[in-house]
């Protein structure tokens, strides 16, 4: 007796080692680097640090508005849960790169803790729950949006704690109720889930209520209660929630209905495709490393599974309400028109896709049961290619993903404009127009205070402010610049004309796997008269 019990505390240890070391590298991979990989930072990033840090600070966004609910930058709104999540940090911690996207790091964790805790509650199986913590830790869709500072992974976040509560075999009514709170929340974490949230609802009212499951309608409560929210706001504010779909959505050009639903179909099929999945993922380096998909391959006998898994068990409502949502979760992307398939808008289809490939596990493994031999190799082989194919993507998004990264996240902007602030002195410093968005990097690399009251969404007065002015370099060329003024140019601008003297060059990172690759130079600084 003794034997046994200590054999069955040494087996826990083990798990519970196993489980601590993954989940330590996942912690490792999320935090390390941050500022660096991926390099520079993307002016949705500069936007969301700044606004939070003039909330922290001033109680105001960078228009003077006090508290907003949704954060007015450049011909769109930012949607408040992550800027409020920086604003909570910067109140006491420096404004840098790394700070602003520290809540993605940890809004990932959350992620991958709650996916594994519904493996747990779906299976009962360790071996599950630890495939389930690596598999998705690793997988790039994820890894991506927890190194960004964007606005998608709280919505993510959200998405993933609302199906662990609702992951029971038979939900309870405060299950239900708090999985209607977070669903509720997830409103206000990004555009697309505005839409989302309500067929999720509208899923989640006929797969539990059509199986008479008591307390199902608690979820519906807070989600009507948050659009009864967003309404009032989008009364009291017309056209600032719909003004940057108006642009991009699929009929945005005013083309005939049936040129329409071809793009909406063709737009739907691509997220579903191996080549947005597994081969190529999203074209945009901003949110793929553009060395595989939005998936490992690991994952793809699993979720093949799942889907025999789903239809056998077609009658559980959990099953019903997990196909309806994934067959539903690109559909706010499918609706728009510029950059498809587009990650961060389809990125709530990724909770759901680990949880069937979680079914799927479950389904091999019942099958294999008393298949000792048969069992330990399908688990070896899928455990080599998700080590193989994680490793490879780690290595990669440390050493080579910068560098190819660089030109797509602003790199060298903020230094650039930091170092001609710095050698300007009194004299103006101009900003090529064609630097991103100059203005909102500018505020946040040199953190002037917002305005006592509310302004329009002109940036002008905040840079004539610090001295600073956009305009075009030609501009500046064939004009009278005083000495001592200096500008910052753009990859593309025009060679300074004589009189003009480098002040600094800001490069991309270097390819540590390929020496030979140059190091691109991004921004340069110059000043007139020497």
């Amino acid at each position: 007796m003794k034997a046994e019990l200590e054999a069955t505390r040494l087996h826990r240890r083990l798990w519970a080692g196993a489980f601590a070391v993954v989940a330590v590298l996942v912690v490792a991979r999320n935090l390390i680097d941050l500022s660096a990989s991926p390099p520079g930072l993307y002016v949705d990033e500069a936007s969301i640090g700044y606004n939070a840090w003039t909330i922290a600070h001033y109680g105001v966004d960078e228009h003077g508005i006090h508290l907003p609910l949704f954060f007015e930058a450049f011909g769109e709104y930012k949607n408040p849960i992550y800027v409020y999540a920086v604003a909570a940090l910067v109140r006491f911690l420096p404004l840098t790169v790394a700070v602003e996207r520290f809540p993605a790091a940890l809004l990932g964790l959350v992620v991958v803790g709650f996916l594994t805790a519904a493996a747990w509650r779906l299976t009962g199986s360790r071996v599950i729950a630890l495939c389930t913590l690596a598999l998705t830790g690793f997988t790039p869709w994820l890894v991506i949006e927890s190194r960004v500072g964007f606005e998608t992974i709280s919505w993510v976040a959200l998405l993933s704690a609302a199906l662990w509560c609702l992951s029971s075999r038979v939900p309870s009514s405060r299950q239900f109720g708090i999985a209607g709170v977070l669903l509720a929340v997830s409103i206000y974490g990004y555009t697309t889930a505005r839409l989302e949230v309500l067929v999720i609802a509208i899923a989640l009212a006929v797969a539990w209520g059509i199986a008479r499951t008591p307390g199902w309608w608690r979820a519906l409560v807070p989600v009507g209660a948050g659009y009864v929210v967003l309404a009032i706001y989008d009364l009291l504010n017309p056209g600032s929630l719909t003004g940057r779909f108006a642009v991009i959505s699929i009929w945005s050009d005013g083309a005939p209905i049936g040129v329409v639903i071809g793009r909406f179909i063709a737009n739907y099929v691509s997220y579903f495709t191996p080549s947005f999945l597994f081969l190529q993922g999203d074209a945009n380096p901003r949110q793929n490393t553009e060395i595989g998909g939005m998936l490992l391959w690991a994952i793809a006998p699993l979720l093949i599974a799942g889907i025999i898994a789903c239809w056998e068990r077609r009658r559980e409502p959990f099953v019903r309400f997990l196909v309806a949502c994934l067959l539903l979760a690109p559909l706010a992307a499918a609706l728009t028109n510029n950059g498809t398939p587009h990650a961060l808008r389809s990125s709530g289809m990724l909770p759901f896709l680990v949880i069937l490939a979680v079914l799927g596990a479950e389904r091999i493994r019942v099958a294999l049961v008393g298949r000792v031999l048969e069992g330990r190799l399908v688990a070896g082989v899928l455990a080599a290619a998700l080590v193989a194919q994680a490793a490879l993507f780690t290595v990669d998004l440390y050493a080579s993903y910068p560098y190819r990264a660089a030109p797509f996240f602003d790199t060298g902007e903020l230094a650039a404009i930091t170092a001609a602030h710095q050698a300007a002195g009194s004299h103006r410093v101009y900003l090529s127009d064609n630097l991103d968005q100059p203005y909102i990097e500018a505020f946040f690399a040199l953190q002037p205070p917002p305005p006592r009251q509310e302004e329009t969404d002109d940036a002008t007065p905040g840079l004539a402010a610090l001295g600073m002015q956009e305009i075009s370099a030609a501009a500046v060329f064939a004009g009278q610049p005083a000495t001592g003024d200096v500008i910052v140019l753009a990859q593309g601008d025009p060679i300074p004309p004589n009189g003009w003297t480098l002040v600094a060059a800001e490069r991309g990172p270097a390819n540590a796997l390929d020496a030979s690759a140059p190091r691109q130079v991004l921004e340069t600084v110059y000043r007139f008269g020497g």
